[in-house]
């Protein structure tokens, strides 16, 4: 499978049960295809407006850097290896872990 990235980190929320607040567990993968992906769209003409952009990205994580933890929606997503959440959300999860082991996958959309 090609890949163009090192590593990136996703930030996975849970609910501290003492404290009863949000927690962020840091879960990094190794080996990664990321494509930053941007695009125009018309609009609705009876909202009066024109185009509208569309920027996220595409992240295809190999089977074998998932380990024990599947990225889910509402994560936070970064390229590389950080210390803090970042700005990306995960809109998607696409699951493709059948077939020749050598393509197994999974896929991740981010805004």
């Amino acid at each position: 499978m090609f890949t163009n990235t090192e590593i990136i980190t996703v930030f996975h929320k849970t609910i501290d049960v003492e404290k009863r607040l949000p927690t962020w567990e840091k879960h990094l993968f190794y080996g990664i295809y990321w494509e930053n992906c941007s695009g125009q769209s018309e609009e609705n003409k009876s909202t009066g407006k024109g185009m509208s952009e569309s920027n996220e990205i595409l992240c295809i994580i190999p089977e074998k850097s998932l380990k024990n933890f599947i990225p889910c929606k509402d994560d936070f997503i970064c390229l590389g290896d950080v210390k803090e959440k970042g700005s990306l959300t995960i809109m998607s999860v696409k699951n493709f872990r059948y077939g020749s082991g050598k393509i197994r996958h999974i896929e991740v959309t981010a805004k």
